[in-house]
């Protein structure tokens, strides 16, 4: 165990965990710097403490956790479910393993725009997503906050303006996102499993070709040092989910637990509103253009795209999945066809 992760683990220990700080800390931790400037999970955990101590009139106070010192995503969502951690804000694979369902919401090409996501994550999907996940879990689900927006593609080979223009190229992907490794395969490409403290070494030394992430991450993380061209698929919005340790949310007071839910609307929001700022900056995909060769898709590429990887994502997900994982697919894929069109400019 890394020497940070194993002291961040010994605090929570040594503070007795989540009963012992119930009525007092609020954990949080999350995987990205805490820079509220430039991420949107920086931003949200920032309004998360402002908020949770403004609402409790001081009663509750948040403690972050921040840049991975409790580990990866799994990690995070492990020490959640078993009640070291109070909450966290994890991506669909870190989640994966206690809830195998969360893959649905990885469909390529289903959103085409952030507003179209948060209708469908604030809606009666989001609501019904939500409500599966803590009768599986037994954990609280708090809402699903913005990790950056639209993923878009990027590598060091060649422009990619279509579906042929991928053929071998090695593209990074991680364990948990089987549905990643699946679209990337569709595509004539080749996925290799690196994680996110390896990557920029790993693009940089040629073992991966290229990588999927919003404009902002990108840049936050400095890819474009290493990468030549980026492609505005848009074809990925995965939001984290906020999850919450239901022992210990239980032992907060109902006007507590009131305040925490509230606290945490508001940290999405916030969240959000940071992201819609950095998409048309010098941190977004602004600035994206500005550092790399960028290949605008058009909309027919765009439709090559979806058709050469919906279908077999589609395909992975039915045989993996039991009959209420695939009508969970099936509602998915429905609120999000009437998201978009309910979005579209």
């Amino acid at each position: 165990m890394p020497h940070r992760l194993l002291a961040a683990f010994l605090l929570l220990v040594l503070l007795g965990g989540p009963q012992a700080l119930a009525q007092t800390s609020v954990h949080l931790a999350h995987s990205q710097p805490q820079d509220a400037a430039v991420d949107p999970a920086a931003a949200a955990a920032s309004q998360f403490r402002r908020s949770l101590d403004e609402l409790s009139g001081g009663s509750l106070k948040a403690a972050l956790f921040p840049d991975g010192q409790l580990g990866g995503n799994r990690d995070m969502a492990g020490l959640v479910a078993k009640g070291v951690l109070h909450s966290a804000l994890v991506t669909a694979g870190g989640l994966a393993p206690l809830y195998p369902p969360m893959a649905v919401t990885n469909m390529p090409f289903a959103l085409d725009r952030p507003q179209a996501a948060y209708a469908l994550y604030d809606g009666e999907f989001g609501q019904r997503l939500a409500a599966d996940i803590e009768r599986r879990t037994g954990l609280v689900v708090l809402g699903f906050a913005d990790a950056g927006g639209m993923h878009v593609l990027t590598n060091s080979r060649r422009p990619i303006a279509g579906p042929a223009d991928m053929a071998g190229l090695k593209i990074r992907t991680i364990p948990g996102y089987e549905t990643l490794d699946t679209m990337i395969r569709a595509l004539g490409a080749v996925p290799v499993k690196v994680s996110s403290r390896d990557e920029f070494q790993a693009l940089e030394m040629g073992v991966i070709d290229g990588q999927m992430n919003p404009p902002s991450v990108v840049l936050g993380r400095r890819y474009h040092h290493v990468q030549t061209h980026a492609t505005l698929t848009n074809h990925l919005y995965s939001p984290y989910v906020w999850i919450y340790n239901r022992a210990a949310f239980e032992t907060l007071t109902p006007e507590g637990q009131q305040a925490v839910r509230e606290a945490a609307r508001r940290a999405i929001a916030a969240g959000r509103e940071l992201s819609g700022k950095l998409d048309h900056s010098e941190r977004g995909a602004d600035g994206l253009g500005r550092r790399l060769t960028v290949q605008p898709l058009a909309p027919q590429a765009r439709d090559s795209f979806k058709s050469a990887t919906q279908a077999k994502v589609t395909e992975v997900l039915t045989a993996r999945l039991d009959d209420e994982g695939r009508g969970l697919l099936a509602d998915f894929m429905s609120a999000a066809a009437k998201a978009n069109a309910e979005s579209a400019p």
